[in-house]
């Protein structure tokens, strides 16, 4: 009996900590929960008929006693409870630090003059809103901001007014100025203090026509996500067509090139020549097999982008390609656009081409940021982008670092260039582009460029999770499932032998 209980105890705690730790009420919790919730049944059964069985005087004190102690434990449980609801000492205990905010978005809610209001739209008996009061509360704390409750019902003009959809909503206002957030994660609190905000850091010119990426495609192969990320960070997008510009335009503060899948025309490389050699930006985003042309402008200032494959078996198979094409990066360097990224903030790059990176003359600062694991190397075979299982098979080619990422800073004729090339661009469509840290570092690097770097930081996750390509959700879940698996049946087990040495 008191075997059956002990289990019946570790399975619902172990089942309810799996649910709270990912927020999501997978196969591992509902077992636990069925499980531990019949082990106490037929323990409550068990001991219903030992009771029932015990006639005699002399056992009365003893179960009188075992009730007492029921009781005080489940009197111990309520305050507890009570105590912790209406305290104000909170422990975050998520996989991901749900409730622990960002230096983002404390600094995003710290930089509004006037008065900042939250108010949370509910209804009645609506959970999700306990979540999203104590997300509310704690940035409240390192803010000032002015937290209201609503109930819904009772807001009919308000619910028409900001286009409540449904209950859980919070409205961030200042002024005439107001955010909708209808499902408020930090991440999207983050995104909507920042459009609140209005803040403008500039334009962003970005190339089209020989077959880049379009910022206004809304699919998995599109960049529109890049394009409400960086207006979110206070830039004005603006679209050039690439064959027919002979100048960037002078209000441009940086280019982006994103993938161009044909060969730009000559006087397309010689606009973006004469626009770096003023002190322009640019931040380009290549792909392997493909030569475009603005290749041989990055070679002049010493980024080279390899006409090769980076393979690192450090990454193993990663979604439908074979195994290291798709890499997952961890090595950074000091710089201010891998900032606070490291071993445990990766950034996920589905196919690269290595870039090479020297200084062509003196005063010039170039450097590798992201790199691969040293037992990467490069093959010339670009038909392994089509392999989609397997390994990909190593001839000669040596093994060591590769870079991934480069930048350069170039004082010239009493201006400064900056430069940021990526041996892939599809990490940034909306595909990948919130896969681990890809949009950070992609931002970031943007904000260097322009030299913003007050700009610079780690954002929250729009989602409760981490996204991942395989993905990061399932990864969580299982370790918090599956993964829980075996220390649940050692604790089982010795709890088990502990109960009958202890009754021997």
């Amino acid at each position: 009996m008191r075997g059956l209980a002990l289990t019946g105890v570790i399975a619902l705690s172990f089942g309810l900590g799996s649910f709270y730790a990912t927020g999501h009420f997978g196969v591992f919790s509902a077992v636990n929960l069925a499980l531990g919730s019949l082990a106490l049944l037929a323990a409550t059964v068990a001991g219903v008929r030992r009771i029932r069985r015990i006639g005699g005087p002399h056992s009365r004190p003893v179960i009188l006693r075992g009730a007492l102690l029921i009781v005080a434990a489940f009197a111990l449980a309520l305050v507890l409870e009570q105590s912790a609801t209406r305290s104000r000492i909170q422990f975050d205990w998520t996989g991901e630090g749900r409730f622990e905010l960002s230096p983002a978005t404390l600094k995003a809610c710290g930089e509004f003059d006037g008065e900042l209001t939250a108010a949370l739209y509910r209804s009645e008996g609506d959970p999700r809103t306990r979540r999203t009061r104590l997300l509310l509360q704690r940035l409240a704390q390192f803010c000032p901001l002015v937290v209201r409750e609503l109930l819904l019902d009772e807001s009919p003009e308000d619910e028409d007014r900001y286009a409540i959809g449904s209950s859980n909503s919070v409205v961030f206002a200042i002024g005439d100025r107001f955010e909708t957030v209808e499902r408020p994660t930090e991440g999207a609190i983050y995104e909507a203090l920042y459009r609140l905000r209005s803040v403008s850091n500039g334009v962003v010119t970005v190339l089209r026509g020989e077959g880049q990426g379009d910022p206004e495609r809304q699919d998995d192969l599109g960049y529109s996500g890049l394009a409400v990320a960086l207006g979110t960070e206070g830039y004005r997008l603006q679209v050039a067509v690439s064959a027919a510009i002979t100048e960037i335009p002078d209000d441009s503060d940086a280019v982006l090139l994103i993938s161009p899948r044909r060969r730009m025309r000559d006087s397309t490389i010689d606009a973006l020549r004469r626009y770096l050699a003023k002190g322009g930006r640019l931040v380009a985003l290549l792909e392997p097999g493909v030569e475009s042309g603005v290749e041989s402008l990055l070679a002049e200032y010493g980024l080279e982008a390899l006409p090769s494959v980076l393979v690192d078996p450090a990454s193993g198979a990663v979604e439908d390609a074979a195994e290291g094409l798709n890499i997952v990066a961890y090595n950074y360097a000091e710089h201010p656009a891998s900032a606070g990224l490291n071993q445990n903030r990766m950034t996920f790059f589905p196919g690269v081409r290595p870039i090479a990176a020297r200084a062509t003359r003196p005063g010039d600062r170039v450097m590798g940021v992201v790199w691969s694991s040293p037992h990467a190397w490069a093959t010339d075979d670009l038909s392994v982008l089509e392999q989609r299982s397997g390994r990909v098979e190593r001839r000669d080619e040596p093994q060591g670092y590769r870079y991934i990422m480069a930048a350069g800073r170039y004082p010239r004729d009493g201006v400064e260039t900056r430069i940021v090339v990526f041996g892939d661009a599809d990490f940034a469509s909306n595909r990948y582009l919130r896969a681990l840290y890809d949009l950070d570092i992609l931002i970031n690097s943007v904000h260097w460029v322009v030299q913003r770097e007050s700009q610079i930081t780690l954002r929250p996750k729009i989602r409760d999770t981490v996204q991942f390509p395989l993905p990061m959700q399932d990864t969580l879940r299982t370790l918090y499932g599956v993964g829980l698996l075996v220390p649940e049946l050692l604790l089982i087990a010795g709890g088990v032998v502990w109960m009958r040495r202890r009754a021997a």
